[in-house]
Order: C-alpha cells, then sequence, then structure tokens
C-alpha cells in the first residue's frame, strides 16, 4: 500500500487501495482501540473500507512500540525498558510482549547483532554521547562511541577512517559553537552552483529507506521526522555512528581545494567566513563514509550542492580523502546516491594531455 507524500496529516491517505488498486480513496471516520484511534479508509472503487497494514492487529501505538525497541537497544534490560514506557505513556507492557516486539520487528533492527557484545563491554551511559546545540536552531548531536569502535575493527577498510572517530570526540569538547551562531552562510542555501553534467546519481534501494517507512508512520507531528526518525537509526542500525554532526568550512579549505587539490569549487568566500551546516546522518558501511540527508520528498529534492559541501567539509575537518565519502538523500520510497569527488573533480581531456 502505499501513502501520498504531500498529505499534511499524520495518518497520510493511501494512493492505492489494497483490493481494487484503485485511487479514489478518502477518509471514513476512526477505530477505537484500546490505546488509540486508527483511522479508517473508504474506496469508491470497490466500495470497502480498510485501515492501513501498519495499523492491523496491534494493540498498543506504534510509537510506543518504537520507544520500546530504542530503549532496549540503548542497553536497558526487559524489565527496565517496560518500566520507562510507563513512565512516559502509562500503558504497561509485559516482557513477554517486547519480547514478541523484537521478533517480529527484527528486520528493523541490525543492532541486536551487537548488541550482546556491546552490552559485554560499554556502559550504558558511556555507549552514546549526546550534545544538545544551540546554533541559531536547536541541533541533537549524537555519537554512538560502541557502534563506530566496531566498525572501525570489522575490516582494515573501516580501520583508515579512525580520524572520523577523533573528529566526532572532539565535537562533545572542542566545538566552536560562536562561530555556528554568527555564520550568516548555510550549506543548505546553496543551489545550482555546481556543474553537474558528468555526475551520475544513482537510485537505490536501501535500508534507510525502508526503516524510514516503518518509522515516519508512528510520527503524528511532521516536525518530529528528522528527530525520530535520527534517533530510531542511531541506535537500532547497524551503520549509523552519528546525526546532527556540526561542520563548517572556510576561505582556507576552499583554498586548498582549489590549489591544493585542483577541485573545481566555486564558492566565494572572503577570509574569516565560514560556510556551516549540520549533517542529519554519517554512516560508515563497504568501505565507505556515507552522508545522509532525510529529504521528504526525495524525487523532487536535489540538495547535490548542501551535500557536496557537507562532503568538503568534513573531509577536511577529519583530513580524510573526499575518494572515501558517499552522499545521499532519501526518503521513505526513494535512495539517491553520487560519489561526492565527481562533482569536483574535472579529468583533463585527452586533448590538453597531448598539449602537454
Amino acid at each position: 500500500m502505499l501513502f501520498d507524500k504531500e498529505d499534511p496529516e499524520a495518518q497520510r491517505v493511501p494512493i492505492t487501495c489494497p483490493y481494487c488498486n484503485g485511487t479514489k480513496i478518502i477518509r471514513r471516520g476512526q477505530r477505537t482501540k484500546k490505546y488509540g484511534e486508527v483511522q479508517i479508509f473508504y474506496c469508491k472503487g470497490c466500495e470497502r473500507k480498510f485501515t492501513p497494514g501498519i495499523s492491523k492487529h496491534r494493540t498498543f501505538p506504534l510509537r510506543l512500540i518504537l520507544d520500546a525497541l530504542t530503549l532496549y537497544n540503548r542497553l536497558y534490560s526487559l524489565e527496565d525498558s517496560a518500566k520507562l514506557v510507563f513512565e512516559k505513556y502509562g500503558i504497561e507492557i509485559s516482557r513477554h510482549a517486547l519480547t514478541k516486539w523484537l521478533t517480529d520487528y527484527r528486520g528493523y533492527l541490525p543492532f541486536l547483532r551487537m548488541r550482546e557484545y556491546v552490552e559485554k563491554k560499554y556502559d550504558r551511559r558511556k555507549m552514546l554521547e549526546e550534545l544538545r546545540l544551540f546554533h541559531g536552531q536547536i541541533y541533537d548531536f549524537k555519537y554512538h562511541r560502541a557502534k563506530i569502535d566496531l566498525l572501525l575493527e570489522e575490516s582494515f577498510k573501516n580501520y583508515r577512517f579512525r580520524p572520523l572517530r577523533e573528529f566526532l570526540e572532539l565535537v562533545i569538547a572542542e566545538c566552536p559553537h560562536q562561530i555556528f551562531k554568527e555564520s550568516q552562510k548555510r550549506a543548505s542555501d546553496y543551489k545550482e552552483i555546481f556543474d553537474l553534467d558528468t555526475v551520475k546519481i544513482i537510485p537505490k534501494i536501501n535500508t534507510a529507506s525502508k526503516i524510514t517507512r516503518f518509522v515516519i508512520q508512528a510520527v503524528a507531528n511532521n516536525k518530529l521526522r528528522h528527530e525520530i526518525l535520527q534517533e530510531f537509526m542511531l541506535v537500532n542500525d547497524s551503520v549509523t555512528v552519528a546525526t546532527e554532526v556540526p561542520v563548517l568550512l572556510d576561505y582556507e579549505d576552499v583554498s586548498h581545494f582549489r590549489h591544493q587539490l585542483n577541485f573545481h569549487v566555486p564558492l566565494e568566500l572572503a577570509e574569516g567566513e565560514v560556510i556551516t551546516g549540520h549533517i542529519d546522518l554519517v554512516q560508515i558501511r563497504n568501505g565507505a563514509i556515507h552522508i545522509l540527508d532525510y529529504k521528504p520528498s526525495a524525487k523532487k529534492a536535489k540538495p547535490i550542492e548542501q551535500l557536496t559541501i557537507y562532503a568538503l567539509a568534513l573531509s577536511r575537518l577529519t583530513t580524510l580523502r573526499l575518494f572515501h565519502f558517499k552522499c545521499a538523500w532519501f526518503d521513505e520510497e526513494d535512495y539517491f546516491e553520487f560519489f561526492p569527488l565527481h562533482v569536483v573533480y574535472k579529468k583533463k581531456s585527452r586533448r590538453n594531455k597531448r598539449k602537454r
């Protein structure tokens, strides 16, 4: 069943009917369940009523279930997770119910494979670092120390990304907050500045979209989508190592890319000017660092400039080559990926080589 991405309601209108694939669908009342209400839809084509698949056969609200799963993967015990859920929602859940959810939703919880090892090696309070950043807006920087340690040990390809871990550790202690508060230039403000003729944008099927499809169904307030999705992926997947990562790019950085590396970086900065931004999600997988941005209606969005600036900034801050980075944006249906190196690195033509 597909849902309309443009609908601002929490329970979005399905695009197609699950019975006849018709598209003439309207809301038709609500069904009261033990701990909440579920929207009922009506298809004018086949004249049948239905509820979204995500709501079927479930007594507890999905948001409560997500919180319970996340608490468990934050290394709380089954009993403590249930207790914290009760404190937040006033709804009692049993150990058996939580165990069943961990089994039913295992496909959205790859971290479960790591959990036993992490629990033996890390204290729950040291496993995750969290810092609220007041950078004009409020950003919740979070860094999964245990997960990045495991990923770096996993293979030699990942081990070379140790500078990324060092940078994330430094954000807690040495982030220059004043620069982010005063900067007038944001990476998200830059549009159509790069020559993208040679850049290949690759649509892919990715776990990020699968998890988003699952999580977004539980979000009643669209303003909370980023926050809830970031928290769920950081705690429950096996590759996301940080969220809302603050990065900056200054005049000297741009000069380095232009003159030392001969990259085409058409960013005009005066001395003292800085471009700032916050990366939604940073992942380590398949021997590369992935910079991800969640964009509702991803098919219509093309944040290539924004993501490329993020990659340039993180490359400089970690001293890692741009070659090691990939960028992507996604929503619950689509995932698009590209290499930032292809945006700024321009190959010399054979004709020019012969002249030299």
